[in-house]
């Protein structure tokens, strides 16, 4: 439970970054179409607990064409936090087999926070998949992508500092050679 909490929380803190550039006083001053606007609301809903309009704002980003150059951002933090939606059943059918799926595939496409979601999973006991040396292999994915955090943007930070929480957790639970082919999974991942 402790875990869920850590990772619900995460989100939202990374999603706040961008959730601050448009504040509910803004949206008469922008398109209610804009994306951002519409991943705020979803990122309101959520915190509200109300996950089904959540997952329709994130949905909606998702099928917009992408007009500016930070879209394509948005959109992926869209994706990753409509898939966490369907891995925990809220607002919907739950599926952590898909969800897993979709995030290897936005990991495999760049999506930097998709790692730490696959960290998440194989390491959560409800997951049918559960694997600790992929789970640390995603996690330490993120350092070979970034080595020094000092690099990266906000929503990026989170994930870094988030997965060397976890690393330090998962290494204390593997042997040297399960550590070892955790570092080997890892780069396959890149």
């Amino acid at each position: 439970m402790k875990l869920r909490l850590f990772v619900i929380f995460s989100i939202l803190l990374s999603c706040s970054a961008l959730a601050e550039k448009c504040k509910l006083e803004y949206l008469t001053e922008l398109e209610y179409t804009d994306i951002e606007c519409q991943f705020y609301l979803g990122t309101e809903a959520y915190r509200n607990q109300v996950y089904t309009v959540a997952a329709a704002h994130w949905k909606y980003v998702l099928q917009s064409p992408t007009k500016y150059s930070d879209d394509d951002q948005i959109k992926a933090m869209a994706l990753s936090t409509v898939t966490f939606l369907m891995y925990q059943g809220l607002g919907g059918k739950q599926d952590r087999a898909k969800a897993v799926k979709i995030w290897e595939e936005a990991a495999r496409k760049g999506d930097f926070e998709a790692r730490r979601h696959l960290g998440f999973a194989y390491s959560d006991s409800n997951f049918g998949g559960k694997n600790l040396i992929k789970a640390l292999g995603w996690y330490e994915s993120i350092f070979l992508l970034a080595p020094e955090n000092g690099d990266i943007d906000n929503v990026k930070e989170d994930v870094y500092q988030d997965a060397i929480e976890e690393r330090f957790k998962l290494k204390s639970m593997l042997s040297k050679e399960e550590l070892k082919k955790s570092l080997k999974f890892a780069k396959s991942t890149l």
